[in-house]
């Protein structure tokens, strides 16, 4: 096993992330993104000044190293590609449509099956600390389980909007503690943010 680092950045790379991501994303979206939506938050600009990416990679005998889902979090030329934003997609029955501009992934969340990740939250509905941004889980890939419609502006139905951590500083630190209790298991992925959320979640009420 190895952990893997990016270089730092300095504030001014740091400052046009939120325009890099308004810029370089290809698709349209029927609620745009917009760059003052998304000030980059006080712990996550700590973060980048010291590396601009992290990761856990490991090697099994005979193969090429692989990325550690769980801990895998995104350089700024990911966070550009917007993973967590819906192009085109509607609701089950209804065929509503829906978006997800406000979610702004950093991270993925190491399901094994679902697309997931972390994400930064730019929506004022949820609580927020003073300089930071709530952190959602998302995973859309089989059923929508974190956006909004398009129409109404409210959120879907079942919507889980419970903030996993107030802060990037206490989502790092709780991601941490919950990786290294357990014995290291590349094919138990699952475990981490099935267990992990919960600690996360009591994480952002401290």
């Amino acid at each position: 096993m190895r952990l893997a680092l990016g270089p730092p950045l300095d504030d001014r790379r740091i400052d046009a992330l939120p325009y890099v991501l308004e810029k370089d994303y290809p698709w349209w979206l029927t609620v745009p993104f917009r760059p003052a939506d998304f000030p980059i938050p006080a712990g996550y600009r700590e973060f980048l000044r010291i590396c601009s990416f992290a990761r856990i990679e490991y090697q099994e005998e005979g193969r090429d190293w692989s990325v550690y889902e769980p801990v895998n979090i995104f350089s700024p030329q990911e966070v550009a590609r917007g993973q967590s934003f819906t192009v085109g997609g509607t609701t089950l029955g209804d065929d509503r449509e829906i978006h997800t501009t406000f979610l702004v992934a950093f991270a993925t969340a190491g399901y094994n099956v679902e697309a997931s990740r972390w994400c930064f939250c730019t929506d004022g509905d949820l609580p927020r600390q003073s300089g930071e941004l709530p952190i959602l889980r998302e995973s859309n890939d089989y059923e929508c389980d974190l956006a909004k419609y398009v129409d109404t502006g409210e959120w879907t139905e079942n919507a889980f909007t419970t903030p996993a951590a107030l802060s990037f500083a206490a989502w790092l630190d709780a991601l941490v503690s919950e990786v290294t209790r357990r014995p290291f298991d590349p094919d138990r992925r699952d475990a981490i943010p099935n267990s992990g959320f919960v600690r996360l979640s009591e994480c952002s009420r401290v």
